[in-house]
């Protein structure tokens, strides 16, 4: 296995860059498409309430899935990998994806950053969820292989 304890680092960087660009895009819809409201803000209602949830969607779950990261790991030259060097499924995005909302989301990423310093893959709750890992662009995950025939 790579060392990815090297990788915490980016992967702050890499979450900074995401959720900024998520944040800006979502209050520039409300900001851009939303109805003033009482207290003088602004309030999107009804079905453009939606649009927000499908940035995000697009953004980390399509992404992700078609280029195993988003922009912010595509920026500091990380990749996400299924632990058993298999494909990434749609299923592994999501499941990773969905923890955002327990360790990243309402925290900035603090839990998220004590999971991942917390273990030796340095796997945040949503990679030790969707069995996924988080590695350098160039590098690949070392499965060591099994010789059925040697232990017959």
């Amino acid at each position: 296995m790579t060392n990815t304890k090297q990788y915490i680092g980016k992967r702050v960087i890499a979450t900074l860059v995401d959720y900024t660009l998520i944040y800006v895009l979502t209050f520039a819809y409300i900001y851009t498409f939303g109805e003033t409201n009482e207290e003088g803000g602004k309030t999107v209602t009804g079905l453009p309430a939606l649009v927000p949830i499908l940035f995000w969607f697009l953004y980390f779950i399509l992404i992700e899935f078609m280029y195993s990261g988003t922009l912010g790991h595509q920026i500091v030259g990380l990749k996400i990998v299924s632990q058993n060097n298999s494909k990434l499924t749609f299923g592994q995005i999501i499941k990773r994806r969905l923890a955002d909302i327990i360790e990243i989301s309402w925290c900035f990423g603090f839990i998220a950053f004590l999971i991942a310093r917390g273990n030796d893959n340095s796997q945040r709750l949503g990679d030790i969820l969707a069995k996924t890992i988080v590695i350098g662009k160039s590098e690949s995950v070392e499965i060591p292989d099994f010789d059925f025939n040697q232990h017959a």
